[in-house]
C-alpha cells in the first residue's frame, strides 16, 4: 500500500511539474504572429557638411499570419504644373511630390531582423529669374507659386535589404543628387515592440 501511495504521489508531482505539449514553448521562439515593430526612417539632405533638411518617418508594423510584416507610408502633395497643349494653349497638370515608403520585416533569429526597404522620393526643381535677371534653379517648396517654366521632376528610388538588431540604428544609403550636388543620407532603426 505504501509503495502504491508513493507511486501515485510521484505521478501527480510529474504531471504538475510538466506542462502539457500545448503549453510548451521555448522561451526564445515566440511566434512571429505576436510580434509588432516600429521602423523609423530618417531622410537627411546635406550641402557639404551643412544639414539642409531632416525628415523622420515612423511606421508601426504588426504581423498577422504572414511571416513577413508589411508596412507602407505615402505622404506628399499634388503640385499644379503649367503645361502646353498641341494647339499652343496652356493647361495645368498635377504632379505627385513627396515620399513613399514600403517595408517588409522578417525575424531571422533571436537577435536579427531582415528589413526590406523601398524608398521613393520625388521633388520639383524649378528655374526662375533672380534679381539680376539670371535664371537660377532651386527646389520648389510648398507655398511657392505654381511653377511657370517647365520644372524638372527629381526622383530618388532605391530598394535594399538590411540585417538589423532591435534598437540599433543603421545607415542604409548615401546618395549624391546629380542636379544639386547635395548628399542624401537614409538612416533606419527597427524597434521590437513588447
Amino acid at each position: 500500500m505504501k509503495l502504491m501511495s508513493l507511486a501515485l504521489v510521484l505521478a501527480t508531482a510529474f504531471v504538475v511539474a510538466t506542462p502539457s505539449r500545448a503549453q510548451q514553448k521555448p522561451a526564445d521562439a515566440a511566434p512571429d504572429s505576436a510580434i509588432a515593430y516600429r521602423v523609423q526612417v530618417v531622410v537627411a539632405e546635406y550641402d557639404g557638411a551643412t544639414k539642409i533638411s531632416s525628415l523622420p518617418y515612423s511606421v508601426p508594423v504588426a504581423v498577422s499570419g504572414d511571416p513577413r510584416a508589411q508596412g507602407s507610408l505615402r505622404v506628399g502633395i499634388r503640385v499644379p504644373v503649367n503645361t502646353g497643349t498641341k494647339s499652343g494653349d496652356s493647361a495645368v497638370q498635377y504632379m505627385d511630390i513627396g515620399t513613399n515608403l514600403d517595408l517588409r520585416v522578417k525575424r531571422v533569429d533571436n537577435e536579427r531582423y531582415e528589413l526590406e526597404l523601398t524608398l521613393e522620393r520625388s521633388s520639383l526643381y524649378v528655374r526662375e529669374e533672380n534679381k539680376d535677371g539670371k535664371i537660377e534653379g532651386r527646389a520648389w517648396v510648398p507655398g511657392d507659386p505654381v511653377p511657370s517654366l517647365a520644372p524638372v521632376n527629381q526622383q530618388l528610388r532605391f530598394n535594399e535589404k538590411l540585417l538589423l538588431h532591435d534598437g540599433r540604428p543603421g545607415e542604409t544609403a548615401s546618395i549624391t543628387d546629380p542636379v544639386t550636388g547635395h548628399v542624401v543620407k537614409v538612416d533606419v532603426m527597427l524597434t521590437v515592440l513588447k
